[in-house]
């Protein structure tokens, strides 16, 4: 099963990533950095990147500094997110977020120094590369795309919550894919890069990127229906505008399920695509479709 699978890889790389991290010396902006990234989560995106690597050949070990580099600029955007000016959160997956334990000064730093230190990171290993050409050119891909023209654009749009009352689906769609689908697309595009995939392939993989972000974000919307249905936990939080305010619960997952169907065909005649489309599937199958009201939806958001 290819939730084993992830969460066997989510073991391992958590392992790894903690030492890694704890070569780090200094005070509390360091431990503020290894408190978020010991923050849990799937570790979808360096699972997506391995995955695409493996497609040509690549293991684990060869592609280790480009997941780490891909999780911490990751883990720097929810340092971000969970700021008192951005969606002022002060949890994040069950425990304070890092501003509430290091104070908002130091959540700012550190998320400057998580993104400083995963370009620092896959840097200083390029010449272990097998590959180096295609090593740097994956750096690249993931730096554009979480940059302005990627997630950091895209979740410039999300901040404003007047822009978004004006909002038709399709710029939702187009602020999904920037905000949540860059960094998929990151890591996909990454793992193709550095394991020498063909352009087709490559194109095929950063489509698939696009479509999975959007449906995964837009379920994710949908799950947090299902949280506040059992029940929050009491904080009040800033409104946040999201799509669903343009469908109905019930049509969400039909759209969820559209955008799955064309990640998947668009990745599925690939050779060794099988756990791509796996975990696909997995992501993003609604078994239970909420029955709250299409409106603007309050949450901590994705991610």
């Amino acid at each position: 099963m290819i939730e084993d699978v992830l969460a066997e890889f989510a073991k391992k790389f958590n392992s790894d990533l903690e030492k890694t991290m704890n070569e780090l010396k200094g005070g509390p902006l360091v431990s503020a950095m290894k408190y978020a990234t010991n923050g849990g989560g799937k570790r979808l995106r360096p699972f997506l990147l391995l995955i695409a690597a493996e497609m040509g050949g690549l293991t684990y070990d060869d592609v280790y500094p480009l997941m780490v580099g891909i999780e911490l600029v990751h883990t720097y955007s929810l340092v971000h997110d969970d700021l008192p000016c951005m969606d002022d959160d002060d949890m994040r997956r069950g425990r304070p977020s890092t501003h509430a334990v290091y104070g908002e000064a130091i959540g700012v730093l550190a998320g400057d120094a998580l993104l400083n230190y995963a370009y620092e990171y896959m840097l200083g290993n390029a010449t272990k590369a097998k590959n180096i050409g295609g090593y740097i050119t994956a750096i690249s891909c993931i730096m554009v795309r979480a940059g302005y023209m990627g997630m950091v654009g895209g979740q410039s749009y999300d901040v404003d919550e007047e822009i978004k009352k004006q909002f038709k689906r399709e710029d939702y769609i187009n602020m999904y894919s920037a905000k949540t689908g860059a960094l998929f697309q990151a890591a996909l595009g990454a793992g193709a890069f550095v394991a020498g995939l063909s352009e087709d392939k490559l194109t095929a993989l950063l489509k698939c990127g696009t479509y999975l972000g959007v449906a995964f974000q837009l379920k994710d919307d949908l799950d947090d229906i299902k949280q506040d249905e059992k029940g929050a936990d009491g904080k009040e939080k800033k409104p946040c505008l999201t799509m669903l305010s343009t469908f109905t619960p019930e049509s969400a997952a039909e759209f969820v399920a559209l955008e799955r169907d064309v990640a998947i065909d668009s990745v599925k005649d690939i050779e060794g695509s099988e756990n791509l489309v796996s975990l696909i599937s997995y992501l993003l199958t609604i078994r239970e479709t909420p029955t709250a009201p299409a409106e603007p939806q309050e949450g901590e958001g994705d991610k």
